[in-house]
């Protein structure tokens, strides 16, 4: 019971120091491993009740110290405090959803390959997070809140470019224009939430499982990332989102574009990786020392998010993972079981 309950502190504390749920899934994620689905099933919760509560605290003390704020009582803060719940909720039940077959095999759920079922996760959450974008969206104080927050960081850079600018006796940047960035940035983030949602759920349940095994002394028993391969019947989900974004950018359409833009981004990634492990198996095939073949794959990721390169990188990496759908690079072809 110690065990859960420093495991569920660690994940509280790791979501509330500003690292949101960036990290706070991986302590689950080794209890798991080291305890099983009850031990994981107790700290989960006990994760959601302490995030919940510190958050009732925060609010309360943000309240208590705004006058403006106080007669209202919590509501300012509930927006906020629902959204940390049920980012933290849909995060958690991802991880369960990926690990299902192995944590509960009497349910005998489908054994689909572990990239599918990050997939599958994925696109649950995305379907779940409508109702809540849909009240967040309404609901004037989180509109508001965020407005404020983002436009005061706006005005502190235009504050600083405009004190540059005299400094150096120049002109010619133009301040930023805040509506404008705001809606840019509100853009931005409902076409690439769910993405960001694939990549912290696949990042968490992979550290966690190495940590957890290791701290067991097991081996995690993961596919290396060198072995990756996407299933060639990813290629049909690729064209169509392809297709939906162009559509999309020829008659615009935020319905359309929100889901198509998500999974187009997940597609690239995953054909991403499988782009990186070709390139690692040629290299390794030319006989290039594995120190140098780290270093060639190291500096490829960095040159990908240069501003002129990066595109370049973005396009022919994944492209090259699309090609091993016909051209069969490895003589060994292996998938992502």
């Amino acid at each position: 019971m110690i065990e859960i309950l420093v495991f569920a502190a660690v994940s509280t504390l790791l979501y509330r120091l500003g690292m949101g749920p960036i990290l706070f899934l991986i302590p689950l994620q080794v209890l798991y491993i080291r305890r099983g689905k009850k031990a994981f099933a107790a700290g989960a919760v006990l994760s959601l009740l302490l995030i919940l509560l510190a958050g009732l605290l925060l609010a309360r003390r943000w309240t208590t110290a705004d006058p403006a704020a106080a007669g209202g009582g919590l509501s300012p803060a509930a927006p906020f405090l629902i959204l940390d719940v049920a980012v933290s909720a849909l995060l958690i039940g991802g991880l369960t959803l990926i690990q299902l077959p192995e944590m509960s095999p009497e349910l005998q759920a489908p054994r689909y390959p572990r990239v599918t079922r990050l997939v599958i996760a994925t696109v649950i959450a995305g379907l779940l997070s409508v109702p809540l974008l849909l009240y967040l969206r309404g609901n004037e104080p989180f509109v508001t809140g965020v407005q404020e927050f983002i436009g005061a960081r706006i005005e502190v850079m235009n504050s600083a470019i405009a004190a540059s600018q005299s400094a150096a006796g120049t002109a010619g940047v133009q301040p930023l224009q805040t509506a404008a960035l705001l809606e840019l940035i509100n853009s931005i983030l409902l076409r690439s939430y769910l993405f960001y949602y694939f990549l912290v759920l696949a990042f968490s349940w992979w550290l966690g499982t190495i940590i957890g095994a290791r701290s067991v002394g097991r081996r995690p028993g993961l596919t290396r990332i060198a072995d990756f391969k996407l299933p060639d019947r990813y290629l049909w989900p690729l064209i169509a989102t392809l297709a939906l974004v162009v559509l999309t950018l020829i008659v615009p359409s935020e319905m359309l574009a929100v889901p198509a833009w998500n999974a187009l981004l997940i597609l690239v990634f995953l054909y991403g990786i499988s782009g990186l492990a070709v390139i690692r198996f040629l290299l390794k095939k030319l006989n290039v020392r594995p120190g140098v073949r780290w270093m060639l794959i190291a500096a490829i990721v960095i040159l990908a998010m240069t501003p002129r390169i990066g595109l370049a990188i973005l396009i022919l990496v994944p492209g090259l993972g699309v090609s091993e759908v016909w051209l069969k690079y490895r003589s060994k072809e292996r998938s992502n079981v």
